[in-house]
């Protein structure tokens, strides 16, 4: 894999913003304050809610809708993009810059001088590992000779990683998918064929800052970084463990995120995702005992079924605007498959790059469908970031109501905890659970 390096003078400028650093520290607590940590600015408290507003009576939601529209399903164009303005077609823009690897793609402003048509647009990489969502805001210049307007050149402007749900991840492969990590144990170990690999990310994961490149036109480049782990070879009976340190990696325009792990015995490249798959703590924690548990019919969020949850609230990966704290706080719609033998729903919504998870919704319905605003105050409070942060909504199939009596803004929860909080009582009491997630990036006011 080749890397390249961005300019310094780019990061020490901050050009680059990384977010969600944590220290290794609990994963899930009950009522700490939340606080958002980033590298590029300064960590301040998050605001309290405008509780007085909250408080008023309700009124008739009107939705504004947004001015921003999609070009042919490819690519959102804002309404700051001023197409009046002349310069490329965005027709020829989407077609030298859109990729299919990328989940999304927004034309975000432009600026044209004679012949010239400058682009700034962002990228929403495919997420292949399911963790880490990131985007990239990139600069492309148009020539135009005679009638034609043709791509001249392109390069990064900002690359922003959601790095939190790396945070003590922990990661399950076939080990013929992951060969170059047995460079990492002793003796040469070779791979046995149907043997497993797992690797165990710890909490103190930071991704610092990308290195200085000369050439920021090559979508690919390398970035620093400071964490451990380990590494657990298990062959039938046979396990073995290596611990790791990682300080650099790669990354390109395709979301391809790899970590540089080295160990005493040498060294290879791990990639979340590729030929490897995310695995919760509690799956994990019962692999890695030597407890005789059954693991494929344990109660862990691994082993449940699925279903789908949608929503008209979401426009192009991101939640509309209403749904936001301080620019209307109105519940966003929700709708999923009725699922046979449930009755009731427990559904919860979370910041996912906000440190161990902050709880913003939390509802039991008995229905598999919450209209816009149907939530009320003591169930939902919107997203308010001051960057854009990822929110996921969770809904668990009860066979039985339970009600673990939850408080939003309170409370910090990750979806295995709210899993054992519903099986409490009764260990097959969740039937299985969907998911839906998208950004929030929308602020009328400044904290």
């Amino acid at each position: 894999m080749r890397r390249f390096i961005f300019p310094l003078i780019l990061v020490i400028s901050g050009i680059l913003v990384f977010s969600g650093c944590t220290g290794d520290t609990t994963e899930v607590t009950t009522s700490p304050e939340a606080v958002e940590n980033t590298v590029s600015t300064p960590e301040k408290e998050t605001p309290e809610p405008d509780t007085e507003a909250v408080n008023e009576e309700k009124e008739p939601i009107v939705i504004v809708p947004d001015n921003s529209y999609i070009y042919e399903g490819l690519c959102k164009v804002n309404a700051e993009y001023d197409e009046t303005a002349g310069g490329a077609p965005v027709e020829t823009i989407v077609k030298e810059l859109r990729k299919e690897s990328y989940e999304g793609m927004a034309l975000l402003s432009h600026e044209v001088k004679d012949n010239t048509d400058t682009v700034k647009y962002k990228v929403i990489p495919q997420n292949i590992s399911g963790k880490g969502p990131q985007y990239i805001v990139c600069y492309a210049e148009f020539a135009k000779e005679g009638d034609e307007w043709s791509l001249a050149s392109k390069s990064w402007s900002e690359w922003v990683v959601k790095h939190n749900e790396f945070n003590g991840s922990n990661w399950a492969a076939d080990s013929e998918n992951v060969k170059e990590l047995s460079k990492l144990f002793e003796d040469n170990l070779s791979f046995e064929e149907g043997s497993k690999v797992y690797v165990h990310f710890m909490k103190n994961l930071n991704i610092i800052s990308v290195l200085s490149n000369e050439d920021a036109s090559v979508f690919e480049t390398r970035i620093g970084t400071n964490f451990g782990g380990t590494v657990f070879y298990i062959n039938g009976d046979e396990k073995k463990s290596v611990d790791f340190t990682c300080m650099e990696g790669t990354v390109n325009d395709d979301g391809i995120l790899s970590f540089k792990l080295i160990s005493d015995n040498g060294e290879g490249f791990f990639t979340p995702g590729v030929g490897s798959s995310f695995i919760s703590k509690p799956l994990y924690n019962l692999i890695m005992s030597d407890e005789n548990t059954d693991i494929e019919n344990a109660a862990v969020l691994d082993n449940l079924d699925t279903f789908e949850v949608t929503s008209e609230s979401i426009f192009y990966g991101e939640w509309i605007k209403e749904t936001g704290g301080v620019n209307g706080n109105v519940s966003p719609e929700l709708s999923w498959e009725k699922v046979d033998g449930a009755t009731s729903y427990a559904i919860i919504m979370i910041d996912v790059d906000q440190g161990d998870y902050l709880l913003h919704a939390y509802s039991i319905s008995e229905t598999n469908h919450l209209d816009l605003g149907a939530l009320g105050k003591d169930e939902f409070y919107g997203p308010q970031p001051r960057e854009p942060h990822n929110y996921r909504v969770y809904v668990f199939a009860l066979k039985n109501a339970t009600d673990p009596g939850l408080s939003i803004l309170k409370q910090l929860i990750d979806a295995e905890t709210f899993l054992e909080l519903l099986n409490k009582d009764n260990p097959d009491n969740v039937i299985s659970y969907g998911q839906v997630t998208a950004s929030y990036e929308y602020l009328d006011k400044v904290w």
